[in-house]
Parts: structure tokens; C-alpha cells; sequence
């Protein structure tokens, strides 16, 4: 079984299964560097004929890309109530259309994919889901999950990480976990905390620098 990683620095097996779409070798577009412009970037939706051929397990928990739930809603839908199906968004999908489509109180998790490391939409869309849409539910942030970029991910309003199989050993995610507690008070507030570090701690009154 894959391994997760919770928020409070657990390493937990999962029974959880992740249906990515297949590799490419179509050239990736870039991206534009500048926020405004971040889904301008050429990037396609899937085509209907991969939606429609690409495979489900027919038994187990699945998590499927947002569009083919759309597409086959009504294969999926019994699945979806019965807590055992839940899409993953992709990145230059818009989570406004995710939270419009998705019954988010019913929804038994939701997931963001970073195409890439330097890829910052899902962090976006994490805090949209998670302030401006109040989901309550379990947030995974799925792709290209590196450890450096951990801290930031639970900070957004993610509570569970899936790293690609097989790209830390379990030794180098221990490491990671315990240097989340280097900097355990984040001067700016954000969606784990909305207070800023000077709203969060009284100082002494009355004392003034020489």
C-alpha cells in the first residue's frame, strides 16, 4: 500500500488508490511566471476519448481526475455517496468549478496535483477550498510533492501528502517530518493559523529600546 503523510507528522499506509492520467512525451508548456497569467499557459483539458477510456478499478477506494468524474458522473456517482471515490483536481483546472460540481460536505477527500515543484496553483486553490468554500474534509496535495515544500503544503490548508512512490525513502521522510518543528511560530498568518506572529504573542509592556 502507498504511504501518506499526516499533519501531525504520522506515516501511514493507505488503502487509498491514485488514478493518475498516463505519461506524455508532449512538450509541457510554460508557465508564465507571473500569478494573473498562471492558467494562460496552454495547458488542455483532457480529451473526451482518454476520459473515456481510461480504467477505474471496479472495486477499492479510487481517486479520480475531477474531469472524468464529470464526464462519467453516472458510473461514478454510487461510488462517490458511498465514500469510496473522490476526485483530484488538476492544476490548470479551476477549484471554483470543482466546488460548484462537487458536494464538498460529502465528498470523502479531496486532492491537488502539482504537476511540478515550482507549480504554486495548488496552493491557491488549497486556501480557496479551505477559507473561501469553509471544506472541512480531508486535503491532499498529490504529483510532485517534495519535501522541502512540505511545511508550505500543511500551511495552505493540506493535511495529507503523497509523494510519487518510490521517491523517499522512509528514512529521508522521518528527516523531513522532524524539521517542520525548526520554525514552530510562521511570522505570517495562513490557513493552519490567520493570525500573524505579532497578533499571537503579548509583549511586555512598558519596555522600550535604549
Amino acid at each position: 500500500m502507498p504511504e501518506i503523510i499526516r499533519a501531525d507528522g504520522r506515516i501511514v499506509e493507505t488503502d487509498w488508490t491514485l488514478v493518475p492520467y498516463p505519461a506524455s512525451n508532449a512538450p509541457q508548456p510554460k508557465a508564465t511566471g507571473k500569478a494573473g497569467l498562471a492558467r494562460n499557459t496552454g495547458e488542455a483539458a483532457a480529451p473526451a476519448e482518454l476520459l473515456a477510456s481510461l480504467a477505474v478499478p471496479a472495486t477499492g477506494k479510487v481517486i479520480v481526475p475531477f474531469a472524468l468524474w464529470q464526464s462519467r458522473r453516472a458510473e461514478l456517482q454510487a461510488r462517490f455517496d458511498a465514500g469510496e471515490l473522490a476526485p483530484w483536481l488538476d492544476a490548470c483546472e479551476e477549484v471554483e468549478t470543482l466546488a460548484a460540481a462537487v458536494d464538498l460536505a460529502a465528498a470523502p477527500l479531496l486532492a491537488l496535483d502539482f504537476p511540478k515543484a515550482g507549480d504554486g496553483r495548488a496552493y491557491s486553490s488549497a486556501a480557496l477550498l479551505r477559507n473561501r468554500f469553509h471544506y472541512r474534509g480531508p486535503l491532499w496535495a498529490i504529483g510532485d510533492v517534495q519535501r522541502d515544500y512540505f511545511a508550505f503544503m500543511f500551511r495552505c490548508g493540506f493535511d495529507t501528502l503523497l509523494p510519487r512512490a518510490g521517491r523517499y525513502a522512509r528514512a529521508q521522510l522521518e528527516e523531513a517530518i522532524a524539521s517542520l518543528g525548526l520554525f514552530p511560530h510562521p511570522y505570517q498568518g495562513a490557513v493552519d493559523d490567520p493570525l500573524p506572529l505579532w497578533r499571537r504573542v503579548r509583549r511586555a509592556q512598558g519596555i522600550h529600546a535604549p
